[in-house]
C-alpha cells in the first residue's frame, strides 16, 4: 500500500533531564573509502553520549553501501523463493500456518544483521532516490557504485493521489508534532529490474502505453519491495529529552449496524482514538521494563511508569547521521534515534505478489486484529531480539475461498490485512473504488461496505496500480478489500505497473 503524506500521530514527546545516547555502528558492508565513519545503529545495546560518536554521526556523508540479498534464515519449512503453485495451494486449502510461517520467515531474513551490530539486511537496499542516479547508467552494479543515504526519511504521501489531497479521519492529524516518516526500499532483484527497464521514467512509461502495451514488464521472482515506517525521536539542541510517547494499536474497531445501508459497518480509526500508548526510553540499555500500556497518555509524562516504559532497544532502530537528519522532514539532529514502528513487505513469488505487514506491539505473544495469538505462535525460534516484538498479518488472496486471476467474483469472505500506523485512519473518500463484501461478526456472516482502512487488503489496493498520464476518469483507484480482475476493462487507457504504486509515484 502506498505511503501516506502527512499522516501524523496525535501525541507529544516529554522533556526530561538527561541527554540522548550515541554509539558508532559496525559497517563492514559500507565502502570505507567513501566514508571514514558511520554511526547508524540497529543493534541491541545503548551507551551514553560520547563526543567521538556524535562527531562520527555529524561527519558521516552519503556512503557506498552494497545491497545484501535475502539471506537464508534456516527456518524448517520456510523457503524463499517459494514456487508459485505451492503458495497458491496454501490459499486454496486455507493453510494459514504455512502462510504465517512464510511471513515470519521473510521478516526474520529481512531483519537479520549483516554483521554483528551492523545494518540489517533491509537497510542496505536501495530507495527510489538511489535508483534515480543509478538509472543514468543502468546495470546490476549501478546501485552498488552510487553513494547514498541508507535512511532517507520522508513525509508519507499515501494520501496524495490523482491530483487531489485525500482526507485524514482526524483534522488534527496534519498539525500534530508526533509524526511518522517513511522509506521505500527495493531488494537487488527489484532494483535492477527498475533500472534496466527505466521504470522511473515518465516518458518511458507513457511510450509503453502509446505503443499499445497493457503493462510494464513483470518483475522477476524473487523481487521484493517494502516500506519501512519510522518514528523519529527528535530532540532539540540542549533539550535533553529522554522519554518519547508512542500510540499503540488496541485492535480493529467493532462493527455496528447501519440501518440506512442495511450493512454492518466499521469506521476510520486514527491513533487519536486508540486511547493507549507506551513510553520509549532512549537511555535504557537492553530490554526495557515495559509489560503493558499507558491508558492515560498524559503529555506531561505524569502517567509514565516502569510498566509502560520500553527501551529503545526493544525496537529496531538507528541513529541519524547529520546528512540523514538534514534530509528528514521535519529535520532532526545528528544522533537522534528513529524507531521502526511498521513495515509493508511484498514479494513477487506469485503473480499477485505476497503481501504482509508488520507493526510494533507491546504484547507480541498476543497481538490484536488484524494479527492474532495464533499468528504470533507461529513465530520461529530463529526470530530473536527486537524483531520478535512485532506483529504481522498476511494477504495472499483477496478472500476465502481463493480467487482466480480473472473471472472471479466478490462472494468470498473478506481477508483483511492492513497496517495500523498507515491504513487505519482511511475513510471512504480515500478508498473510492470500494464495493461491499462479506465478513464475520459475532460468528455470523454479514454484509459490510469494506470502505475504511480496517477493511483493506494490500493485494486489492495494489492490484489497481496503474500509470495514467491521460487522466482516464474511471481508472482503477484506491479500494478496500475486494476481488480485482486483472483483465478488468477498467484498466483500458492505463498501463498496469505490476502491483507497485511506487512506480507511478516516483516516475518523473
Amino acid at each position: 500500500m502506498r505511503i501516506v503524506r502527512g499522516l501524523s500521530l496525535s501525541l507529544l514527546c516529554v522533556t526530561a533531564l538527561t541527554i540522548v545516547g550515541c554509539k558508532a555502528e559496525k559497517t563492514s558492508n559500507v565502502d570505507a573509502t567513501a566514508s571514514s565513519a558511520s554511526a547508524e545503529s540497529t543493534t541491541a545495546t545503548s551507551t551514553t553520549t560520547a563526543p567521538a560518536a556524535v562527531s562520527a554521526l555529524v561527519a558521516s556523508p552519503a556512503t557506498v553501501v552494497k545491497p545484501v540479498p535475502m539471506p537464508n534464515p534456516h527456518i524448517p519449512g520456510y523457503n524463499f523463493p517459494e514456487p508459485e503453485p505451492t503458495i497458491i495451494g496454501w490459499t486454496q486449502t486455507n493453510n494459514q500456518k504455512a502462510i504465517n510461517l512464510h511471513g515470519w520467515g521473510l521478516w526474520t531474513a529481512l531483519t537479520e544483521e549483516t554483521t554483528p551490530g551492523g545494518m540489517r539486511v533491509f537497510e542496505t537496499w536501495a530507495a527510489p532516490d538511489d535508483l534515480f542516479t543509478a538509472s543514468a547508467t543502468p546495470s546490476p552494479m549501478a546501485v552498488e557504485q552510487t553513494p547514498r543515504l541508507t535512511h532517507r526519511l520522508k513525509q508519507p504521501r499515501q494520501f496524495e493521489h490523482g491530483g487531489r489531497k485525500l482526507l485524514l479521519a482526524s483534522p488534527a492529524a496534519t498539525t500534530n508534532p508526533f509524526s511518522i516518516q517513511v522509506l521505500v526500499k527495493y531488494d537487488p532483484t527489484a532494483a535492477t529490474h527498475i533500472t534496466t527497464n527505466n521504470l522511473f521514467s515518465a516518458s518511458n512509461l507513457t511510450s509503453m502505453l502509446n505503443a499499445g502495451k497493457a503493462a510494464v514488464p513483470d518483475f522477476p521472482n524473487p523481487a521484493i519491495s517494502l516500506k519501512p515506517v519510522y518514528y523519529p525521536l527528535t530532540t532539540t539542541p540542549g533539550g535533553g529529552q529522554r522519554y518519547f510517547i508512542l500510540p499503540t494499536w488496541p485492535g480493529s474497531p467493532a462493527l455496528t449496524f447501519n440501518s440506512a445501508k442495511n450493512m454492518w459497518v466499521s469506521k476510520p480509526f486514527p491513533n487519536s482514538l486508540w486511547k493507549q500508548c507506551v513510553w520509549i526510553d532512549i537511555q535504557a540499555k537492553g530490554k526495557g521494563t515495559g509489560t503493558g500500556v499507558d491508558t492515560t497518555c498524559a503529555s506531561n509524562g505524569s502517567s509514565r511508569t516502569p510498566a509502560n516504559t520500553y527501551s529503545v532497544d526493544d525496537f529496531i532502530h538507528f541513529q541519524m547521521t547529520a546528512a540523514e537528519a538534514a534530509a528528514a522532514n521535519p529535520p532532526a539532529q545528528a544522533g537522534d534515534y528513529a524507531v521502526l514502528v511498521a513495515m509493508h513487505v511484498t514479494s513477487r513469488e506469485i503473480t499477485r505478489w505476497t503481501w504482509q505487514t508488520y507493526w510494533w506491539v507491546p504484547n507480541p505473544d498476543n497481538p490484536t486484529a488484524p494479527s492474532s495469538a495464533a499468528i504470533a505462535a507461529d513465530r520461529p525460534s530463529q526470530l530473536t531480539g527486537a524483531p520478535r516484538n512485532y506483529a504481522h498479518c498476511t494477504g495472499y488472496d483477496f478472500a476465502n475461498p481463493a480467487t482466480p486471476l480473472t473471472g472471479g467474483n466478490n462472494n468470498g469472505q473478506s481477508i483483511y490485512c492492513f497496517n495500523p500506523y498507515l491504513e487505519a485512519p482511511f475513510s471512504p473518500p480515500v478508498l473510492p473504488d470500494s464495493i461491499p463484501g462479506n465478513t464475520m461478526n459475532a460468528g455470523k456472516p454479514v454484509k459490510t461496505p469494506n470502505d475504511v482502512g480496517a477493511q483493506t487488503n494490500c493485494m486489492s489496493c495494489h492490484g489497481q496500480a496503474n500509470w495514467n498520464p491521460n487522466n482516464v476518469a474511471n481508472a482503477p483507484d484506491y479500494t478496500g478489500d475486494r476481488y480485482i480482475d486483472m483483465n478488468s476493462p477498467q484498466f483500458k487507457g492505463t498501463l498496469k505497473v505490476d502491483f507497485l504504486w511506487s512506480i507511478p509515484g516516483n516516475a518523473h
